[in-house]
């Protein structure tokens, strides 16, 4: 039996690339399976299995050590230009694997190997995302209904060689990203305190931010607040939320409990 458009896209990522994959939703790029990073297929075997399951998916690729990949995601939508930023940052970007997306942005995709970078939204310059550790894209190929993710070079019978992660930028990176200490939660354990680490997914986003921004504001106070809520944006949300979009959550929240 001939694969269907789901798997024949899948596979043909898979062979150009080597990395491994798990199945999107494509309205939303949420992952269809509940651990995508630890049950990503590597093999045509597996992900024939997997990707056959879920019929008009699309293909999500793990960044980060797993499939030893870094990925600058350039926004140019909403009045934002990342290419801009980008340029702005006066770093000389290498040739390297470069995926158009639908929205006119591009993905620029680099060799990290075992390194760890976090990931981040516009830190680095309005419309510059960082797609790092526990972090993925949509891989080319792709057709949801805002369009298609294009290679920019074809790579059918190619090498996938994406370039070293310029040395300038992996610093710019992890300045960007500076840790923050672990709060000491006080309190009775609820359901929301059970569930804050946990990862939150594009299409449930403001509502869980909203509840566990709620608990954090019963916990700890509004400055530490907004530092956790930041953190949980950048290291367990995909994607993470404009930080403009997740003040305006934080403020509203803020002031509905000043009400109480």
């Amino acid at each position: 039996m001939k694969p269907s458009a789901t798997v024949s896209t899948a596979l043909a990522v898979h062979k150009a690339t080597g990395c491994t994959l798990f199945p999107a939703n494509p309205l939303n790029k949420i992952p269809l399976i509940s651990n995508p990073f630890g049950q990503a297929a590597g093999s045509e075997d597996a992900i024939e299995a997997l990707f056959k399951r879920f019929e008009n998916a699309v293909p999500g690729i793990p960044c980060g050590p797993s499939n030893g990949i870094t990925v600058i995601d350039i926004d140019r939508k909403n009045g934002v230009d990342g290419l801009n930023s980008l340029r702005g940052l006066g770093i000389n970007i290498p040739e390297t694997v470069v995926v158009s997306t639908p929205t006119g942005g591009f993905h620029l995709y680099f060799d990290t190997g075992a390194e760890i970078y976090p990931n981040s939204v516009s830190k680095l310059g309005p419309g510059i995302d960082v797609r790092g550790d526990g972090g993925y894209v949509i891989a080319p190929g792709s057709v949801t209904p805002n369009g298609q993710y294009v290679w920019q070079k074809d790579l059918c019978g190619a090498d996938w060689r994406p370039a070293p992660l310029p040395a300038i930028l992996g610093r710019l990176i992890r300045q960007a990203h500076k840790p923050r200490p672990s709060p000491a939660y006080r309190g009775p354990v609820s359901l929301v305190r059970s569930r804050l680490n946990a990862p939150i997914y594009e299409g449930n986003r403001n509502d869980e931010f909203a509840s566990r921004i709620g608990y954090l504001l019963r916990q700890v106070t509004q400055d530490e607040a907004w530092r956790i809520a930041r953190h949980l944006n950048d290291t367990v949300t995909y994607p993470p939320l404009q930080e403009r979009e997740l003040r305006s959550i934080y403020d509203s929240i803020c002031k509905r409990a000043a009400r109480k």
